[in-house]
């Protein structure tokens, strides 16, 4: 996905449902994570200095570009969490999205 980016190609309309059809199981690792006490206080620190970046002056400044307004969040907020699940400690990532995936 992130080459077809890269590329500049859009996305398949599968590929966007799979996207979408993932973000409830993203959104409960990601709360699983951010609750869990074997992960350190700097992951979580990420995605809370991720909001308040978006809420500096120049941030709200783009949302009234149509379109960029909407793309800086989206960027912001994908880079976050991505760095957020990667600074995790990686056994507490595996179990957590494995207990997910046995429905837990």
């Amino acid at each position: 996905m992130f080459r077809q980016f890269l590329r500049m190609q859009f996305l398949s309309p599968l590929t966007v449902s799979r996207i979408v059809a993932f973000l409830p199981q993203f959104a409960r690792v990601f709360w699983r994570l951010m609750m869990d006490s074997r992960v350190p206080i700097l992951p979580k620190m990420v995605p809370v200095l991720a909001f308040l970046l978006m809420l500096t002056p120049p941030a709200l400044e783009l949302d009234f570009i149509p379109l960029v307004g909407e793309l800086d969040w989206i960027l912001v907020a994908v880079i976050a969490l991505k760095l957020f699940i990667w600074l995790c400690p990686p056994d507490v990532v595996r179990e957590h999205v494995s207990r997910i995936a046995h429905g837990e």
